[in-house]
Order: structure tokens, then sequence, then C-alpha cells
């Protein structure tokens, strides 16, 4: 009985340490001509200077019973909140569609957004939660 009362203690430390709860999303980009291709956190990913992209977002709860709705994702375009009357920002915001439900424990979001600036832009996708949560960069280079 002792041993298992270790084993419970040392699991409860360390599988939240290798971020087993966090939750998982993937990206990815959809260009006007329909075209979907994949876009990775922490690689650049290049868009055409004055065009209208499409950023499909989707995420899975992969260790049940979230305590955060997916609602409650924050986007951070070069440290900013990434919203529509932002028409400042290099990636300008078009509109962000409501998240759709796909299965018990996963959800998809459509953010349109047009690359209105030459230059790097870095979006942060935070969800920031006990459970481990989620931070990443996607970055893009508008050429």
């Amino acid at each position: 009985m002792k041993n298992l009362i270790i084993i419970a203690v040392f699991l409860g430390v360390l599988l939240p340490a290798f971020g087993l709860f966090a939750c998982e999303m993937h990206f990815s980009l959809i260009s006007p001509d329909g075209e979907e291709d994949q876009v990775y956190p922490g690689r650049e990913t290049v868009l055409h200077h004055d065009v209208t992209y499409a950023l499909r977002i989707e995420f899975v709860e992969d260790h049940r019973n979230c305590v955060m709705p997916p609602e409650d994702t924050v986007y951070l375009l070069d440290e900013e909140k990434w919203n529509t009357e932002k028409d400042h920002l290099s990636l300008q915001l078009v509109s962000a569609g409501q998240w759709e439900e796909t299965s018990a424990r996963g959800w998809v979001q459509e953010l349109q957004f047009t690359a209105a600036q030459k230059g790097s832009a870095s979006l942060e996708v935070l969800r920031d939660c006990p459970k481990g949560g989620y931070d990443e960069y996607l970055f893009f280079s508008v050429q």
C-alpha cells in the first residue's frame, strides 16, 4: 500500500511537469484560392502583402474536464491583444468565427485576417489554466 501511495505522489508531481495534461492545438492557413497548409508553432510562415487569409485553429482538450472553455483562448499579436478594432497591427483581424464543437473534446475556429504590412509578426496563442494550459508562438513573414 505504501508503494502505491509513493507511485501516486510521484506521478502527480511528474505528469504535470511534462505537460501531459496540456491542451493540444493544430493550425492551418487557408489562402484565398482555398489552398490549405499546416502552420507549425516556432516556424516561420510566409504571407503575401495585402492578401486575406483564414487561420483555422483546432483545439483538443486531452486531459478531460477542462476548466477553460475554448472561448477563453487569448491571441496576442506582437504582444497586443488581437481583435478587429486594431487596424494598426501588421496582421489585421477581419473576423473571428465562433468556436464550433467537432467532437466530445474538440473544437475548431477560423480567424480571417489581412497581411496589411510587410515585415515580421508573432502571434501568441495562450490558454492559461491550472492543468498545463497552452502557450505557443506562430511566426509570420509578410513579403
